[in-house]
């Protein structure tokens, strides 16, 4: 029964802490986080290209010596 009412106070006290008008969202994307993101993005695709081409090319190489 006790612990039925700390329940009840503990909900109490965070409706009333946490109410919807007073919470902001924790994150707010704008065009410079989408541009870093995007940058990101084609940097990591750009340098994956690359060695992509040089193990190619080194196995290419590998082949014709043999």
């Amino acid at each position: 029964m006790e612990h039925d009412k700390r329940e009840k106070k503990a909900d109490q006290f965070f409706r009333r802490e946490l109410i919807e008008s007073d919470v902001q969202k924790s994150v707010h994307y704008t065009f410079k986080d989408g541009f870093r993101l995007g940058f990101g993005f084609f940097i990591g695709f750009m340098l994956g290209m690359l060695i992509l081409i040089l193990f190619s090319s080194a196995v290419n190489m590998i082949f014709k010596v043999l």
